[in-house]
């Protein structure tokens, strides 16, 4: 059945009459309504869209998540900040520096000057420290410079200053004799764990005397210095290494190393290495015990020399006289170091000794050694060499030196034994025996040579010779000795100048 197609024009009756006459539809898809106009027309219900959509939903949370903790952090950050910030300035407050004056004043039990004290989050830093002690103290006082301090963040709690260690930059500390009776502190001791509390405390240039500033009894300049409050031992431990040591009296000398414990009111001293102003491959070694606070108990420290220069001991002056190295002897009742903790410490080192091995000690300046050598046509007598068991020992009290007890011996020629002393004004006493080789004086060619010596003993011809004069020159009775020998009348006439010589014709350069 063929279609009528529709035509291309309606009328409005038309087009009216086919709205009217059209099919509902389904009733589901809407509502047939008539307008007032007499048109019919369909209402559709508006759907609700409701499919799930997951990963939209997900990245929606995902982001609110993320804006909360964005927003949290910046909220911490701001108040830490602010706490911080308030930290810091609380920090470099006048209350804060005296509270930390206060702190370290019950810590270390000296009066305490602060200067130039500021803080940041990771140290504090100062311009100087000064502490000062009582009389009744070993400790006098101390100052520090360019003091740098790695702080524990509850620094800033104002409980306690902690952390890990405190640089100095230079540090002198004086020490003093305690006097009796006084207090030993400025304020009273701190209770529990101290309030200032780091591991360590370390300065590149630490410097310490002790006595009268200007005339110290002891000096140390220009040291390495190392505090440890609780080591392995749970005692305060101080190390120190190099520097110059000068004591009242004695010649210089240099600090390799040292350690030191603190152990109440007494000083452990584990082990010092002292070395020659000039040489450093000998060494002079202390260790023992010191009670600073009992004046009248004398303080002993071990002593050990190991191929230690031996003018490092006698002085410059008599260490031009006899020089070489030795090394310590253990005998009984020797090799100490004692003192006095007191005004007058009376510092005084006995020690016996013996040549080092692979070294010589060599003898010069005595007027006798020119008279042998020229007597004896043997210029190794003018400056003789001692080695094997040659030794003795060496007493220093205060500026007068001894040696004491002298066995040098040369085998074959001579020896040399006895004792010399230099005093305060290096003047020179003593008496040495001198040993000649018994064939050596036979073969003189000066009969008055000859007639000056003792008869043979050990293979060797004595005399005994009296020591004088000053360190600079010193002096012996050879030419008295020499001058009034007697000798014998000769079988056969000769020249006169054959009978004997006058001493300064021996002595006179050939």
């Amino acid at each position: 059945m063929s279609s009528v197609p529709d035509p291309e024009k309606y009328s409005i009756e038309e087009m009216m009459e086919r709205l009217k006459n059209s099919p509902v539809g389904n009733p589901e898809d809407g509502e047939l309504v008539i307008r007032p106009d007499g048109s019919q027309a369909i209402r559709v219900r508006k759907r609700k869209r409701r499919s799930s959509q997951p990963l939209k939903e997900n990245h929606q949370r995902t982001r609110r998540a993320r804006i909360v903790q964005v927003t949290a952090a910046m909220i911490l950050v701001f108040l830490a900040a602010m706490v911080i910030g308030g930290a810091i300035i609380y920090a470099n407050s006048k209350p804060f520096r005296e509270s930390l004056v206060r702190k370290t004043e019950q810590s270390s039990g000296a009066a305490v000057v602060l200067e130039q004290f500021r803080m940041n989050p990771k140290t504090a830093n100062a311009g100087s420290i000064s502490l000062k002690w009582p009389a009744g103290n070993v400790l006098e006082s101390l100052k520090l410079r360019g003091i740098t301090a790695e702080i524990f963040p509850s620094s800033f709690l104002g409980n306690a200053m902690t952390g890990e260690e405190i640089s100095i930059a230079d540090a002198t500390l004086a020490l003093q004799i305690p006097q009796p009776g006084e207090a030993l502190r400025s304020s009273p001791a701190q209770v529990g764990d101290l309030p200032i509390r780091f591991n360590r405390y370390r300065s590149p240039i630490f410097n310490l005397t002790m006595g009268d500033p200007k005339t110290p009894l002891i000096r140390l300049l220009k040291s390495e210095g190392s505090l440890n409050p609780e080591a392995a031992s749970g005692r305060a431990q101080l190390s120190l290494y190099k520097g110059d040591i000068t004591i009242a009296g004695w010649p210089k000398l240099r600090l390799d190393r040292a350690l030191i414990e603190f152990r109440g009111d007494e000083i452990d001293l584990i082990g010092m290495r002292v070395l020659h102003e000039s040489d450093n491959r000998g060494a002079l070694e202390l260790s023992g015990k010191v009670a600073p606070y009992r004046a009248d108990q004398i303080s002993s420290l071990n002593v050990r020399l190991e191929s230690f220069e031996i003018s490092g001991i006698l002085g410059p002056a008599l260490g031009k006289i006899f020089s070489g190295k030795i090394n310590s002897v253990p005998v009984g009742e020797s090799n100490f170091l004692s003192f006095q903790p007191s005004a007058n410490p009376s510092l005084t080192l006995d020690v016996a000794f013996r040549t080092s091995p692979n070294s010589q000690i060599e003898v010069q300046q005595f007027p006798f050694l020119l008279g042998l050598a020229q007597g004896l046509d043997d210029p190794w007598f003018q400056q003789p060499v001692f080695e094997g068991d040659a030794g003795g020992f060496i007493h220093r009290e205060g500026d007068v030196v001894t040696l004491r007890d002298l066995n040098l011996e040369s085998k074959g020629r001579m020896t040399l034994r006895g004792e010399i002393s230099m005093a305060l004004n290096q003047t020179l006493s003593g008496n040495l025996q001198l040993g000649v080789a018994e064939a050596m004086i036979a073969s003189a060619k000066i009969p008055r040579l000859k007639a000056m010596f003792g008869p043979a003993k050990e293979g060797l011809r004595w005399i005994t010779l009296k020591i004088s004069g000053r360190a600079a020159a010193p002096a012996d009775n050879f030419k008295e000795l020499f001058a009034s020998s007697t000798v014998a009348p000769p079988e056969k006439t000769a020249p006169a100048r054959s009978e004997g010589s006058s001493f300064e014709d021996l002595t006179q350069p050939k």
